[in-house]
């Protein structure tokens, strides 16, 4: 009898060994699952428009670049996105879209400045117009001083 008491205790640790496995098995799957779920964020309507960063910085006669990411709903998915510009643009500053229209889903805007851009920190909006809907994100643009002291004695 205290056989039969010993091995089935031993079935019932192994049995909970097992379980515990299996447990923790499900639940790293399911927390992979939500990690990966939440990288691309669908929305339940229309679209949002995101940017790689928030803030660039560049010196006078220098091209700097962000990225632009539109994620559409459903019935968006499959409509034709311009991007441009909800903002004027400092003197001296363009900004290019490629692509700047299709239905995308990336784009990048290329930041340019020509060499005569007032040192300051600039205030840009990067918009998208999906279906007479338009969503836009703030970018901060700072232009560093360049100017390059020399000394003559």
């Amino acid at each position: 009898m205290k056989d039969t008491c010993a091995f089935f205790v031993s079935l019932k640790s192994q049995n909970a060994k097992l379980m515990k496995n299996i447990m923790f098995t499900i639940l790293f799957a399911v927390a992979t699952t939500v990690v990966f779920a939440q990288e691309k964020t669908t929305p339940k309507s229309e679209f949002t428009v995101e940017l790689s960063t928030t803030t660039v910085s560049a010196k006078p006669g220098e091209t700097t670049s962000v990225d632009i990411t539109l994620n559409r709903s459903k019935s968006y998915s499959k409509s034709n996105a311009k991007l441009g510009l909800s903002s004027g643009l400092p003197a001296g500053v363009t900004i290019e879209f490629e692509p700047a229209e299709g239905v995308i889903e990336k784009s990048t805007a290329k930041i340019s400045l020509s060499r005569e851009v007032k040192a300051g920190s600039y205030t840009i909006i990067l918009n998208s117009v999906i279906q007479n809907k338009s969503k836009g994100k703030t970018l901060k643009l700072v232009v560093n001083d360049d100017t390059n002291a020399v000394t003559l004695n």
